[in-house]
């Protein structure tokens, strides 16, 4: 299992899943430990690594880069590979590998429906810029946002030890920010006051109870929140059909999530259950 800052708190309900999974089929998993993966480069030293340890397969959180596909194809050569999270891009009339992650086109939507019911300037803080999630989530927020009077000011995508509070103040001020990278929103979130952040309202993707408490505390005003233990069970499940059976042929699948705003915010049963996966 490949993914990047694998210690990270945001992956806790996803390989909770994979180990529930793991445990169901009788698979022994190994979580590489790593930093910050940034290119397909970092990442095939990690596949190298396993295919030394003659593992069966791979789940992998695609790296960003053009050269991630063919770079996978490669390396795992006959060993089986399926990925999680974010997809990759691929040419028209080709088919793209299986992925198991949220609709995040839809989720951009709903972002875009939450802000397009008054005038606002938007600003837009995302991950990696040729994520293909990011990409999908910023389609969906733009088609929500058409024919609406709020507008997206700006867009800055994180880079490599990038102090994003720094590079705001090039930027003019927001009415409203969406925080596509889980890492920043807890961040901001943690330091906005009396519902803002420096007087934007916040909006994003989170992946942590932290950032659940910060709705309910009113330092978020909107959540999507995807169901990481549903994109681990599945995922260590369709590895190992695949596995077992050398001629399955894996399938990608979209999984749930969860959309929270502070206004209508409730711990009802369907959400207490949601969250248990990351308890």
């Amino acid at each position: 299992m490949i993914l990047p800052e694998s210690g990270d708190k945001r992956w806790d309900a996803l390989i909770k899943g994979m180990k529930q999974a793991a445990a169901e089929n009788n698979v022994h998993m190994i979580i590489c430990n790593t930093e910050e993966i940034d290119g397909p480069e970092v990442e095939r030293e990690f596949i190298r690594e396993q295919k030394d340890n003659d593992i069966d397969g791979f789940i992998i959180y695609p790296a960003p880069g053009h050269e991630t596909e063919n770079m996978l194809k490669k390396e795992c050569g006959n060993k089986p590979y399926l990925l999680i999270a974010d997809g990759l891009a691929v040419k028209e009339g080709k088919t793209a590998s299986p992925t198991i992650q949220p609709d995040y086109r839809e989720i951009g939507r709903w972002l875009g429906e939450q802000l397009r019911t008054k005038k606002q300037k938007i600003g837009v803080i995302a991950d990696w810029k040729m994520s293909e999630a990011v990409q999908a989530e910023i389609c969906g927020l733009n088609e929500a946002l058409e024919g609406s009077e709020s507008k997206i000011s700006w867009c800055i995508y994180r880079r490599k030890e990038q102090d994003i509070v720094e590079r705001m103040k090039k930027e003019t001020e927001a009415d409203a920010l969406v925080i596509l990278d889980a890492g920043i929103l807890e961040e901001f979130g943690e330091q906005a006051e009396n519902g803002t952040y420096k007087g934007a309202e916040l909006y994003g993707v989170g992946y942590s109870l932290k950032t659940i408490a910060l709705l309910d505390n009113g330092n978020i005003q909107g959540l999507a929140v995807p169901d990481g233990y549903e994109i681990g069970y599945k995922s260590v499940e369709e590895i190992t059909k695949r596995i077992k059976h050398r001629f399955y042929k894996m399938q990608g699948y979209i999984t749930e999530y969860q959309v929270l705003g502070k206004e209508n915010f409730s711990m009802d049963e369907d959400l207490e259950r949601f969250l248990y996966s990351y308890e």
